[in-house]
């Protein structure tokens, strides 16, 4: 695995993003145990050409590709990190591709990756991952 400066920086900030993700939580609180509902710091990876895309399956069993994921662990000293995958939906629930994503889905699905491939990460909102879909009514 890649040692240079980059390197390591993309490796402190999903170690920073991790800390984040776990106080967002209320993971390691002793006396706080409130749930907001927030577990997730959804991002996206880059090598600086383009987004690290990963395949998966959503929980009906169906074919997807996501740019959205969700760190689970990190290896500082190999610089690598477990990530789950975050299916992308529109307002309707349907997965997507890529425009106009209304909601971003957990997933059963993990990869590691190697973080020396890459240089930038985009952090996103946390209200995105399993935002509720909104109530249409008919137009009648």
């Amino acid at each position: 695995m890649g040692e240079n400066k980059n390197d390591r920086c993309i490796c402190r900030d999903l170690e920073q993003l991790l800390e984040e993700q776990k106080k967002l939580s209320f993971e390691d609180f002793r006396f706080i145990c409130e749930d907001i509902g927030y577990d997730t710091i959804p991002f996206i990876l880059s090598n600086g050409k383009c987004e690290f895309e990963a395949w998966g399956w959503t929980n009906n069993g169906e074919f997807f590709t996501t740019k959205y994921f969700r760190l689970e662990a990190i290896d500082t000293n190999k610089c690598c990190a477990t990530l789950s995958l975050l299916e992308p939906v529109d307002m309707d629930g349907c997965p997507i591709d890529e425009c106009e994503v209304f909601s971003l889905r957990t997933t059963m699905n993990c990869v590691i990756v190697d973080l020396s491939c890459f240089t930038t990460l985009q952090p996103l909102s946390p209200r995105l991952v399993n935002r509720l879909l909104p109530i249409v009514d008919p137009k009648c």
